[in-house]
């Protein structure tokens, strides 16, 4: 953006010398003040922030036991001086992923499973590259939940039939990976991220561990803001007074 606001000011300022020799001395003074509060304005939008909010809807996709597993998640938490995020997630597994699965016990008895788990983390995420295209940041989390698998035994037609167990505990959830985003524009792009998530879960039939992924959308609202009111809030009212200016005697 830097490269960008000169480009713009060196476009001002040609326009400031071509039509210089039609102004008074004393509509050149205000045009320059209009040129010079344009600029200021737009050194502040553009600013630098120490501090700003961050939101990221995740999505994530897995397998457990070979059952496909997706989980959506929300995270919370502030960016500081565009380098480090710290905040804090919360993940529910998806209706599709609570369906029933055929499973056989120890005993070779086959049963329909459903599985149930949601979990909260805390998450540091270090951006380690940040260009006008690409971005790489490098996420570690920790956190905890609950899990419940529920057997029934199973009907003629595949459907569940009586409830027979289930299984619930706490869980303790850690997670690392990278998280790479295109960005095509400076407003929207591509994210996607792999990792890999370990559990304290020490029954090997009930293996969480395992790698993860997730994709979506990347959106920048922070530039969406910054650039309505430089466009369309600062630089039309500038065109509007130096219009206005023209017209006076």
């Amino acid at each position: 953006m830097p490269i960008k606001r000169s480009l713009l000011f060196i476009l001002l300022l040609l326009h400031t010398i071509v039509i210089a020799q039609t102004l008074t001395p004393k509509q050149a003074h205000v045009k320059d003040s209009l040129t010079a509060k344009l600029k200021a304005d737009s050194t502040h939008i553009y600013r630098s922030q120490k501090y700003r909010p961050y939101i990221n809807l995740d999505q994530r996709n897995s397998f457990i036991r070979g059952q496909s597993i997706n989980v959506n998640g929300l995270q919370l938490g502030v960016l500081i001086n565009d380098k480090h995020i710290i905040g804090a997630g919360g993940y529910i597994i998806t209706l599709n992923s609570q369906q029933k699965v055929k499973t056989k016990t120890d005993k070779q008895v086959e049963l329909n499973r459903t599985l149930n788990m949601d979990y909260g983390t805390v998450f540091y995420q270090y951006i380690a590259v940040d260009k006008r295209y690409w971005e790489i940041d490098l996420q570690a989390e920790l956190g905890m939940g609950v899990y419940e698998f529920k057997y029934y035994t199973i009907n003629k037609d595949g459907s569940n039939n009586k409830f027979v167990a289930d299984k619930k505990a706490g869980i303790l959830v850690g997670g690392l990976g990278p998280l790479i985003a295109f960005k095509p524009t400076v407003w929207i792009g591509v994210i996607g991220m792999v990792g890999y998530r370990f559990t304290s879960e020490k029954n090997a039939t009930l293996n969480f561990n395992g790698m993860y992924y997730s994709y979506g959308v990347w959106l920048d609202v922070r530039q969406m803001i910054r650039d309505y009111n430089y466009y369309l809030i600062k630089k039309r009212k500038y065109k509007k007074e130096i219009k206005q200016l023209m017209l006076e005697p």
